[in-house]
């Protein structure tokens, strides 16, 4: 006689796969960075990360790569040139 609880044979039974997790969803901090950004955008007013350049003879732009949702300015002689 076969022992109790055993299944055919004496085998133990094959385990199920356990379940993969559900993705997580987008932190909301995220999401009030990329709405604020894009506000400012809007209004055209300064983001929360925002960097400010004076031109000089040696450098007159400012850096096309930069943090993500982020803005830069230009200044030349006191003046706003450019709005990045």
């Amino acid at each position: 006689m076969a022992p109790k609880g055993r299944g055919l044979g004496g085998r133990a039974p094959i385990p199920k796969p356990k379940p993969k997790p559900k993705p997580k969803p987008k932190p909301k901090k995220e999401h009030q960075v990329v709405s604020s950004y894009k506000n400012a955008l809007k209004k055209g007013q300064k983001t929360n990360s925002h960097k400010v350049t004076h031109a000089t003879k040696f450098k007159n732009n400012i850096s096309t790569s930069g943090k993500s949702y982020s803005s830069a300015d230009l200044y030349r002689n006191n003046k706003l040139e450019i709005r990045r």
